[in-house]
């Protein structure tokens, strides 16, 4: 997904019948206010919806850029609600909006985000997954919960984590769990949720029928515009990107064979292409207005390629050369390569997988190895003749706001490196508050993963400056409590309970703040003033963080006194 796609969002709601208004979103997944844009996948989004509502556990599994996010967005969740389900808003396990990791610093970071994601009106996360389920159950009425990218669960060493989150997940009481997960981690996942949901249904999400196709083509144009495409060119759009032909460095052709299904990632990128190429006094596009495939694929392959190396820090032209010999045979034919030698190769497997979340690639699991292949045969020559000009990409500019995304992108993958050195980028080149208080928010979560409380701290306390300027309690009274947190974990217990004190002021409803209060002043052996704040706050649950830390310190008020 393009890094600057992600924070330009197209105004639907707010449609006209003008041909100014581009009916396609360019190359990144559709929204669920894009609902009318998103044809084509009708009988996918009904039979996923069904599978859903009926079955304790749906598994949405397919290949990278068949669509598995749109579809959830733009098909599924839009049905799900007309029907007047209980449906929680889509779930992710990592990334999302900076937020100071250390203002709930007790739970399992994947059930932290999840947590974020399902309750986002809520400036913390609830305390966990088993007693948030529970707080929006309706007595005749199920909770359907949904999360996308799971598959980023799988991503470092995360195995204790994963298995406490599907647990947690398993042990809820009257939830439709719908899981979208990439083809290479669907084995993994299923090895592990079996065991716990042995109601599971899978639904596999390969590429669109070209009939499909053509409606993709055309029906968002003709209902939102002014404009037309003729059938004639959709037909021959679909039938270029169905044909793939083995092309050698000469320019051969030495095979050519017809594909049953059109990868949606392609017809995206042929969408936006013919768009842009449209005539703006023209409002029928015709035979002799044909956009080739291949031209379009080519440039959704070079913008790919030259986003993912500047994230990176890589010389663009090296990086589609690379690409070009490696999975690209002289005569044209496909190559793999397997995980482990691609690291040898110079290239990190974190780089390989941004070029997979980008369909450039896509990986394999052959006899337990994750083998790398280029994402489609259909990209074999496109990607082939753009290596033959690769001299022509050159380094892109990121803007600061692309380079919170991309450090984000860098955290889910482990790589503290990299993400420092796009916050401090992005800090450096602009005086824009949300982008200041973005990257120090970012900042203040590194160096607390690496346990420099100290400038963790002070990272957070600039955060805090700039938020009292904007004058927004909820989200000073959310890096009050990271501050007291850090504060309470370095021993200054006074300091702590008067920042903790102060969130708790600003977030009066927050259960968890009263509870890490109560735990500083428990630390100051102010024990009664604790249990006295705890019995505001705990439930009857087992799991309650509540009750444990008010059964611990009534334990130790009972042994000091016997």
């Amino acid at each position: 997904m393009s890094l600057i796609a992600k924070v330009s969002a197209m105004a639907v709601n707010n449609m006209t019948a003008s041909s100014a208004i581009c009916p396609f979103p360019g190359m990144r997944p559709y929204r669920q206010s894009e609902e009318l844009l998103f044809e084509g996948r009708d009988q996918e989004s009904t039979r996923t919806s069904e599978l859903w509502r009926t079955r304790t556990l749906t598994v949405l599994h397919g290949a990278p850029g068949t669509g598995k996010s749109s579809l959830l967005h733009s098909g599924v969740m839009p049905r799900m609600q007309r029907l007047g389900a209980h449906v929680l808003p889509v779930g992710r396990v990592a990334g999302g909006p900076p937020f100071p990791e250390a203002s709930v610093p007790s739970q399992n970071p994947l059930a932290r985000t999840l947590l974020r994601s399902w309750a986002p009106e809520r400036p913390l996360p609830p305390l966990g997954i088993g007693q948030f389920l529970r707080q929006i159950q309706h007595r005749s009425k199920p909770v359907f919960a949904c999360i996308d990218h799971i598959e980023d669960m799988y991503l470092g060493d995360r195995g204790d984590e994963r298995r406490e989150l599907l647990h947690a997940l398993a042990s809820a009481q009257h939830i439709h769990l719908l899981l979208c997960v990439r083809d290479d981690r669907l084995n993994a996942l299923r090895a592990e949720i079996e065991q716990l949901i042995p109601d599971i249904a899978l639904f596999e999400l390969t590429g669109l029928s070209p009939h499909a196709a053509v409606e993709a083509i055309r029906d968002p144009v003709r209902d939102t515009t002014d404009r037309n495409v003729s059938p004639n060119v959709a037909e021959a759009l679909v039938e270029d990107l169905t044909t793939v032909r083995i092309v050698d460095q000469a320019g051969r052709v030495r095979s050519e064979r017809r594909l049953s299904t059109v990868h949606p990632w392609h017809l995206q990128a042929v969408c936006a292409h013919m768009w842009q190429a449209w005539p703006k006094h023209e409002r029928s596009l015709t035979e002799t207005q044909h956009v080739a495939a291949n031209d379009a694929l080519q440039e959704a392959l070079r913008s790919a390629i030259q986003e993912v190396a500047t994230g990176f820090g890589y010389d663009p032209i090296r990086l589609c050369s690379w690409l070009t010999t490696t999975f690209v045979s002289p005569f044209g034919a496909a190559q793999m390569l397997t995980e482990g030698l691609a690291e040898t190769a110079g290239m990190p497997n974190s780089l390989m997988r941004a070029l997979v979340n980008r369909s450039v690639l896509q990986v394999r699991v052959t006899d337990g190895a994750r083998v790398y292949t280029v994402g489609s045969d259909r990209l074999l020559e496109p990607l082939g003749q753009l290596g033959q000009r690769a001299g022509a990409i050159v380094p892109t500019n990121m803007l600061p706001t692309d380079r919170l995304y991309a450090a984000v992108d860098a955290l889910v993958d482990g790589d503290q490196v990299r993400a420092e050195r796009h916050v401090r980028q992005a800090a450096a080149a602009t005086q824009d508050m949300r982008t200041q208080i973005g990257a120090h928010t970012i900042l203040g979560n590194i160096f607390y993963a690496r346990g420099d409380l100290s400038k963790a701290q002070d990272a957070y306390q600039r955060v805090l400056v700039l938020l009292e300027t904007q004058q927004d309690k909820a989200a000073v009274g959310v890096m009050l409590a990271a501050i007291g947190r850090i504060s309470l974990a370095r021993g200054d217990v006074a300091a702590a309970q008067g920042q903790l004190r102060a969130a708790a002021a600003r977030l009066p409803v927050d259960t968890s703040i009263k509870i890490e209060l109560a735990r500083a002043l428990a630390q100051a052996g102010q024990h009664m003033a604790a249990l006295s704040i705890l019995r505001t706050v705990m439930t009857v649950a087992e799991d309650d963080e509540a009750r444990i830390l008010y059964n611990r310190i009534m334990g130790e008020v009972s042994d000091r006194s016997s």
